[in-house]
This record gives C-alpha cells, sequence and structure tokens, in this order.
C-alpha cells in the first residue's frame, strides 16, 4: 500500500469509518435479534469456562470461533458471572438459558453493544481486503468502486452490527479466497499457508464454512491445472497438485482442531475416536436437523423444508437493483472481452458459484443472509470489469463513467433512505421495505430487530394496552415498556382469544408470525393480514387498531353439505363469545341470511367458490379468515356478513313465513328455480319448500323438493333462499309451461299446502305463480 498515492489511502479510510459510523449507530437503535442472546450465552459461557463442549451441538451446532471473538469483551466487565450457576445449564433449553443469564452480565445496552463491536471490526477487515483485491486486479478507481459497494451495501451493514456467525464467515472466507488468488498469481508457499489458515477460521465459524472448503479446492485443482496446461509439462502435476491440497486442506483443519483446543473422543455410532470430535458430531445433528426441514414462508404461502425458488427469488427482491445491474453489465464485460486478469477472476468466479450452488440446493430455507458471503466477491468482480471498459464515445450522456456515477448514486439513497432498519431493505420490484414481508420472513425482513423502535413508538403516541406479538427469544419486557402478550411472545399463552374475531384494541404484530412462522397455528394472524395496519414500525412490527363492530355479529352459520365444520367448543374459542346464535345449512342446495348480522363460515375448498350459486351470496359477504386445516381445527373459511336491509314480501302467507321473490335459470334439460322466503315466526311442525313445473293442461310434469335450512333454527326476520332444480322429462314437447311454487306442512295425516293469508290472497288462489318457460330441444 505505499505505492498507493495519499488521496487513496484517504478515501479508503474514510469510506470504512463511514461503515463504521452506520453500524456503531445502528447497532445502538436495533434491539436483540432472535439468535443474539443464544451466540452470547454460548460464547461467554465457552470463555468463562473453558468448556467449549457444553453447549454443542445440540444447542447451536455451529462452532465456537465467532462467538468467541464476539464475547471477549464481556470478560473486562465487572460482571462476570459464573455460568455453571445459572438456570438452565447444561440442558438442551438454550433459550431459556440465555434468558437466565444475559441480565446477569451486566447493563443491556452495554452487553449488546460490546458483544456486537468486534463484529464491526471484522467487517472492516473484510471490508478493506474487498478494497485491496479490487484495487491489485484493476486500478485504484476499482479498488474504490467495491469498497463503496461494500460500504453501503444493506445486508452488509446489517450483519456488520449483529452478534451473529454470518460476517464472521464472510470475512474470513472472503480472506482464504484472496490469499488463495495472491497465490495463484505468484505461487508460493506463504499465500497458500495463509490460504490454508483462513480457510480454517472459516470452518471454525459457521457449519456452513464445510462449502467454501469444496469450493477453494476447486480453484486449487483448476489453477493447477491451467498453469500446467500453460506450461505443457506433466511429469509431478498430481504429485504437485496433492501436495499442495495436502498443505492447504492440512493447515485448515489444523486450525479447526485447534478451535476445540485438540479435542480427542469417540462419537456414538463410531468405533474410534476422533479429533475436533465436536465438530463432526455437529454435523451430525445438523443431518437429522434438515432431514426434517423448517417451516419456511415464501411470497404468500408456506413451506416446509426446500423449495428451488427461495434463495432466486430473495436474490432478486433483497439486492439492490443497481447492483443487479452493475452484475449483468460485467457478465457482459467480460463475456465480451474476458475475464482478466485471471488469477483474480478464477476464485472470484468459481467459489461464489460453487457456493450459491450449494447453497440453493439446501433444505435450509431461513433467510436471504445465507448467500452474504457472496456479495463481497460480487463487488470486486464488478469493479475489476467496470474498470476494463474504455471510453467508446465522446458523448457524455453515453460514458461509462456516467452510468457507473447514476447507478451509485441510487445505489446509496436506497440504502440509506432504509437506514438504520437495514435489515428490512426490499428493492422496488418487492415495492420496498414496507413490502418485503409478502415476500419473506423470518431473518430476511423481521428477526425481533424492532422491539425497541417499538418502544419509542409507543412512548411518543402515549398508546397503551398493546396487544405485542413478538419475534424475539428474549422477553421483550426487557426493553422496559409494558404490554399484553399475544402468541408468539414469550410468556404468552399458545393460542390467541378469539382469532377469527380479535378483541378490540391495539395489536402490534411482528411481521414473521404475521406470515404464520413460529406458531403453533399458522393461521393465527389471518385476520389481520387482511386488514390495512396503521403504522409500519421499523418496517417490521405492524400496528393495527381493531374497533367494536357496529352493528355487533350476532350468529356464526356453517355449511354442513359434507364438509368440515367447527365444534362449539371451536367456535367459542375462534370468536371469542359464547352467546353467538349458532345454524347450520347445505349451502350447496340453500343459503340462509339470520337477522342482524354474523358470520358465514363453510369448508375451505375450491367448489363453492365455482359454484354460481354460493359464488352470489358471497358477493354479499367478505373473506374474513382462512384456516388450513391443522390439528387444532378444520379447514375452513370464515366471511364477515353486515346483514341486510328489510325486504317487502310479495306475497305474505298463512303460516310462519312469507314469499319474497324468484329467480328461473333454465338450461338445456333442467330448470333451475331460486326462490325466497322470509320467517315470520318459528315453525311449530316441519314444513318443506316445493317447486313444480306445470303444463298447458295444468298437469304436473316435474317436481323439486327441498329445503336446506332446518325450520327449528328459524327466527322471524331470517331469510332463506332455496335452490331446486326441476328435470325435464325427456318426451316433453317444446313449448311455454310454467312454473310453482308452495310452501308446505309436513303433518302426520299428510302434506298440507300453506296458503297466503286471506285478506291477502288474489284471485287466481293461494299459489305463487312464476314467469313462464320456454322450453325448446
Amino acid at each position: 500500500m505505499n505505492r498507493r498515492p495519499a488521496w487513496y489511502l484517504w478515501i479508503a479510510v474514510g469510506m470504512l469509518l463511514v461503515l463504521f459510523a452506520l453500524t456503531t449507530q445502528g447497532a445502538r437503535r436495533t434491539s436483540l435479534t432472535y439468535d443474539e442472546p443464544i451466540y452470547i450465552a454460548a460464547g461467554y459461557s465457552d470463555l468463562a469456562t473453558g468448556d467449549l463442549h457444553w453447549h454443542h451441538p445440540p444447542l447451536i451446532n455451529h462452532p465456537p470461533l465467532i462467538n468467541v471473538l464476539a464475547t471477549w469483551p464481556l470478560l473486562l466487565s465487572p460482571y462476570r458471572p459464573d455460568p455453571t450457576t445459572v438456570p438452565g445449564w447444561g440442558s438442551e433449553n438454550v433459550l431459556g438459558f440465555a434468558r437466565a443469564l444475559l441480565p446477569r452480565l451486566g447493563p443491556l445496552e452495554a452487553v449488546t453493544f460490546a458483544t456486537r463491536l468486534p463484529i464491526m471490526w471484522l467487517a472492516l477487515l473484510l471490508g478493506a481486503l474487498v478494497c485491496r483485491w479490487a484495487g491489485q486486479a484493476g486500478g485504484r478507481l476499482a479498488g474504490l468502486l467495491a469498497l463503496g459497494l461494500f460500504v453501503l451495501n444493506p445486508e452488509m451493514i446489517t450483519h456488520a452490527q449483529l452478534c451473529t456467525t454470518d460476517m464472521g464467515l464472510a470475512a474470513f472466507a472472503f480472506a482464504s479466497c484472496y490469499a488463495l488468488a495472491r497465490f495463484l498469481r505468484r505461487p508460493g508457499w506463504a499465500w497458500l499457508a495463509a490460504s490454508g489458515l483462513a480457510l480454517g477460521m472459516t470452518l471454525s465459524s459457521k457449519a456452513s464454512g464445510a462449502l467454501f472448503a469444496v469450493a477453494g479446492g476447486l480453484v486449487v485443482i483448476l489453477g493447477a491445472w491451467i498453469t500446467n496446461k500453460s506450461s505443457g509439462r506433466t511429469i509431478g502435476f498430481w504429485l504437485t497438485l496433492a501436495e499442495r491440497l495436502a498443505a492447504w486442506g492440512g493447515l485448515a483443519f489444523l486450525v479447526l482442531w485447534a478451535t476445540w483446543l485438540f479435542e480427542v473422543r469417540a462419537l456414538p455410532g463410531l468405533p474410534i475416536p476422533l479429533p475436533a470430535a465436536s465438530y463432526w458430531a455437529g454435523w451430525q445433528h445438523i443431518r437429522s436437523y434438515v432431514s426434517v426441514g423448517q417451516l419456511t414462508f415464501l411470497a404468500g404461502r408456506l413451506y416446509s423444508g426446500h423449495h428451488w425458488a427461495y434463495f432466486p427469488l430473495a436474490t432478486l427482491v433483497k439486492t439492490p437493483l443497481p447492483v443487479l445491474i452493475g452484475l449483468a453489465l460485467a457478465i457482459g464485460v467480460s463475456a465480451r472481452r474476458g475475464a482478466r486478469p485471471l488469477w483474480s477472476t478464477l476464485p472470484l468466479l468459481i467459489v461464489p458459484l460453487a457456493y450459491a450452488a450449494l447453497t440453493v440446493v439446501s433444505v435450509l430455507n431461513i433467510g436471504y443472509r445465507l448467500l452474504l458471503p457472496i456479495w463481497p466477491f460480487v463487488f470486486v468482480f464488478i469493479a475489476v470489469q467496470t474498470s476494463n471498459v474504455k471510453r467508446q464515445t465522446s458523448n457524455v450522456i453515453l460514458s461509462p463513467g456516467l452510468l457507473v456515477s447514476a447507478l451509485f448514486v441510487w445505489y446509496a439513497w436506497g440504502t440509506l433512505s432504509v437506514w438504520p432498519h437495514t435489515l428490512t431493505y426490499f428493492n422496488e420490484l418487492a415495492g420496498g421495505p414496507d413490502n418485503g414481508y409478502r415476500y419473506l420472513a423470518d431473518s430476511s425482513a423481521d428477526w425481533g430487530q424492532a422491539i425497541k423502535e417499538l418502544r419509542a413508538f409507543v412512548d411518543a403516541n402515549r398508546t397503551r394496552g398493546v396487544k405485542l406479538a413478538a419475534f424475539s427469544s428474549l422477553d421483550p419486557a426487557i426493553y422496559d415498556f409494558t404490554f399484553e402478550r399475544i402468541p408468539p411472545t414469550v410468556g404468552a399463552p399458545v393460542f390467541l382469544p378469539g382469532r377469527f374475531n380479535p378483541a378490540p384494541g391495539t395489536y402490534a404484530i411482528s411481521v414473521t408470525p404475521l406470515q404464520g412462522l413460529w406458531l403453533l397455528d399458522p393461521d393465527t394472524y389471518d385476520w389481520f393480514r387482511r386488514q390495512t395496519p396503521i403504522a409500519k414500525v421499523g418496517h417490521a412490527i405492524f400496528v393495527y387498531q381493531v374497533k367494536p363492530r357496529d352493528p355487533a355479529l350476532t350468529w356464526v352459520a356453517q355449511c354442513d353439505s359434507g364438509g368440515p365444520i367447527l365444534d362449539p367448543e371451536q367456535v367459542a374459542s375462534g370468536f371469542g363469545r359464547r352467546d353467538l346464535r349458532a345454524l347450520r345449512f347445505d349451502c350447496a342446495t340453500s343459503w340462509i341470511y339470520p337477522a342482524g348480522a354474523g358470520w358465514y363460515v363453510l369448508p375451505l375448498s375450491a367448489e363453492h367458490k365455482r359454484d354460481p350459486f354460493a359464488r352470489e351470496r358471497l358477493a354479499e359477504a367478505r373473506l374474513a379468515f382462512t384456516q388450513n386445516q391443522t390439528t387444532f381445527g378444520p379447514a375452513v373459511a370464515i366471511y364477515d356478513f353486515a346483514g341486510r336491509g328489510v325486504v317487502k314480501p310479495v306475497a305474505p302467507l298463512d303460516g310462519p313465513l312469507d314469499y319474497l321473490g324468484s329467480k328461473v335459470i333454465h338450461a338445456a334439460r333442467s330448470i333451475e328455480l331460486e326462490t325466497t322466503w322470509q320467517a315470520t315466526a318459528v315453525p311449530t311442525a316441519p314444513l318443506s319448500l316445493m317447486a313444480h313445473l306445470i303444463g298447458a293442461d295444468g298437469s304436473v310434469l316435474a317436481v323439486g323438493d327441498a329445503l336446506g335450512v332446518p325450520p327449528e333454527q328459524w327466527q322471524p326476520g331470517d331469510v332463506i333462499v332455496q335452490r331446486h332444480t326441476l328435470t325435464l322429462p325427456d318426451n316433453l314437447s317444446p313449448g311455454t309451461y310454467w312454473v310453482r311454487t308452495d310452501a308446505y306442512w309436513i303433518l302426520q295425516d299428510g302434506v298440507h299446502r300453506i296458503g297466503m293469508r286471506p285478506d291477502k290472497r288474489p284471485e287466481e288462489g293461494d299459489a305463487v305463480w312464476l314467469t313462464p318457460v320456454e322450453v325448446t330441444w
């Protein structure tokens, strides 16, 4: 670096200081994310006890290097509790242990910042290496461009300020590949050894570090093959390659083994002791974990385990568009001009491509952060290829420099406009950070980082009695504000009372549980998904104001035409009330509009959506909740119905109902008739509704007898719609026919027509005559 001019060094250092400022200030405004308390507890316990095996592998399954590096500042604190005396020590309840240990380590803000600071230092180291690699391969401007892309990348800023393993993995993996690139440029044992040592730290940082061993091995092999091919030498090639791989891999394993304090022990099911046995035990647990998979949210749906589109979609919506555009341009330049220099391009291409391929096929779709180690390579590649573009025109508007500058301004604005909430960054294709929750959740959008922002929001708005659904491994009360717990908040009940009909109040729901993750019932907050929040705190916690219903909903009508329905206890718990009027009806042949407002419950299937009869009725209602099949209830769709106005009867009958109207639908071989009635009293005996097809001579040619709403459920004011199907006889001649409908009492001595009231009876008699039907064949 002594050959670099002073202005270059000052700009590079200034850019790194910008990163340090963004991360230090962002860290102060960001609450502990879900994994951080676990890593803090593990790292401190490792240091305090000297035992690296207590937490591994049943609890976190990652090597301890990053945890130890992050938590060593806690040894300088006057608070140094003995972790072996903390409740949960030695058990598999790592969350319980972390919650008990964290308050004993000292003031929460101090512990949080102290354990995040070493990760920031690793990020600064990584940024310096990015600048150095790009500068050596493409010149000074390439180095500054790559560093600028790194410093202003929202994902880098996010994970540079969190006490997790992701940034440490990225830093050591990149350092290993940088040393490998220098080895390819000028082969020598010093750079190969440096790469092997850095690879060992990569393996000791996170389980996925093993992917870089595979990718780096490919670089060593291809580099040796290209060198041998250009020189034409064949004697000793395989021996030299074996020596390089053995030295490189041997040093890496030596560092990994040293991380585990040169442990040698046997593992269950293996006959001989193994060095670094805890590392291999971790992989055993990871295999058992990934074989089951984890529930993943992707673009509006939940998936169990792996989905091939997860990381491609995450890349498309979480990566800043200027980076994607720059990458596309860099690929175009390299394809046209050739990717030079080779010593730099080979690891820049092979390592991220191999790592990305292995990540995409993995079953752990837990966040865009798994792709974090790829982007430093991408930044260097973009910068180097950009430096290879020479001015092709004198037109200033079309100059490459102006294009790069415009993209960089766009890039910087996109990141700084969302800071300090960079974890929630989504690009313009996703609709920005406020809409990214529609595509991804968990650590890609909501990792528990916005609780401090919520506390500030509650204080600023003087909100009382907030019902909080937080995605956090900690009790949010640790941040000193009052709230009511709802799932999955620590200490909350398992289920949300009245999830179909939330009680009035203010709800703060974290994006991750909103989309169904980390809940026993993934549809717990489906009602809220259909509402518009009054605020989006930190783009990660949505605030809803639920007001009392006016008019109040008083009934639940369930369709029981062969589909599942809610039992009385599920109705009471789902709607949060036990005073609701309960009705059942056959939605395939009938419908009921009870007096007042209420809910319809239908089987969650596409049948009623395809049926014009049901679809027409549901057009008057609003879909309020969708519950998929779980062990806690059947798959149903719940519709909110606000009630109907008063309807004047067409024909008042001398019985417990009035005739309101009808609709005739004529098909090729049948006539479908819909008649509408209103209950005026509770029926005192069974009854039925009939439809008849009448010929010109008064003969009955077809009969439809049905009633899909049990009369014993009727109350005055209820409106019943009945569906009849009259099948036309095959020998029916074309012509004009009439459809008649009647209501009948069904008594022990027979069936008796319910006629019109004497004072309302027309001259035609007491039957209801409908419009004529023209039959043509």
